[in-house]
């Protein structure tokens, strides 16, 4: 015989759960939205953006304000993350970098380049720390600044973890253009994925931004977050360093527990 769930109906208990779980993700929902946004949300702004009517955005955002993880904007209106939010995203900031920073300033002094760790959310990348290098030619990406997965090797090999039908759906079709050099056709990008998941290591060849080239490979963390290290200079250099590079992040993962070493891959 069927669940309960399988046959259509549900038990109080089954009713209780599904209720919980649903103004979790409405609470969620909200939350990311606020935390997407350069700029305070209307409460029909955050309606457009989650898909909730806005009678139980207002009614979770009441909720959220009195327990400080959002606040009013200014007295015109409008709602942005306030401090318990910001909390949490310190410290789980905090989590995320801490193991991982030894290693990769230790790795930035070998290569003597700038060193990004980067996380996958949604079809965006995060760069969560970076280590700049003595270098008077750096190329600096900005610590909390997201861009499109697509358009950078740390994109591609956490994407590379994914299912293909994922990362369709995560990404859509076709894929915005950067510069000359970035993939726009989903089928091709699937492609080099294929490849990037065999050799554990992934390159952007001026594909976000011209004269900037970087190489990456997946690191996994203590709590099993999958995140991205990133080697990041300017073309010239780096097509004459890339081999070196590489080298570098294969080495890498002999300090990190509980990683499948990647494969040389060649340098393009």
């Amino acid at each position: 015989m069927g669940s309960a769930i399988d046959r259509g109906r549900f038990t109080p208990g089954e009713d209780e759960r599904r209720s919980v779980v649903s103004v979790v993700a409405r609470v969620v929902a909200i939350l990311d939205a606020l935390s997407e946004s350069r700029r305070s949300l209307s409460l029909a702004d955050i309606a457009v953006r989650t898909g909730l009517p806005r009678s139980s955005v207002h009614r979770v955002l009441q909720e959220l304000e009195q327990h400080h993880y959002v606040m009013a904007a200014s007295h015109l209106g409008g709602y942005r993350l306030g401090p318990e939010a910001l909390k949490l995203a310190l410290t789980s900031h905090m989590q995320l970098i801490s193991a991982m920073r030894p290693l990769i300033t230790s790795l930035a002094a070998q290569v003597n380049e700038n060193v990004d760790l980067a996380v996958l959310s949604g079809g965006q990348v995060i760069v969560i720390e970076q280590i700049t290098s003595k270098q008077r030619l750096q190329a600096v990406t900005e610590t909390g600044k997201s861009f499109p997965a697509h358009a950078s090797c740390i994109g591609k090999v956490l994407l590379a973890q994914l299912p293909e039908q994922q990362v369709r759906a995560m990404l859509g079709s076709p894929l915005p253009a950067f510069t000359e050099h970035t993939i726009t056709d989903i089928d091709e990008f699937l492609d080099q994925l294929t490849t990037v998941k065999r050799t554990g290591i992934a390159f952007d060849d001026q594909e976000h931004d011209l004269g900037i080239s970087a190489v990456a490979t997946a690191v996994s963390n203590t709590v099993g977050v999958q995140q991205a290290v990133a080697i990041v200079a300017p073309t010239y250099r780096f097509r004459e360093r890339s081999r070196t590079y590489v080298d570098a992040l294969v080495r890498l993962h002999a300090g990190v527990d509980g990683l499948i070493q990647p494969r040389h891959a060649a340098s393009n």
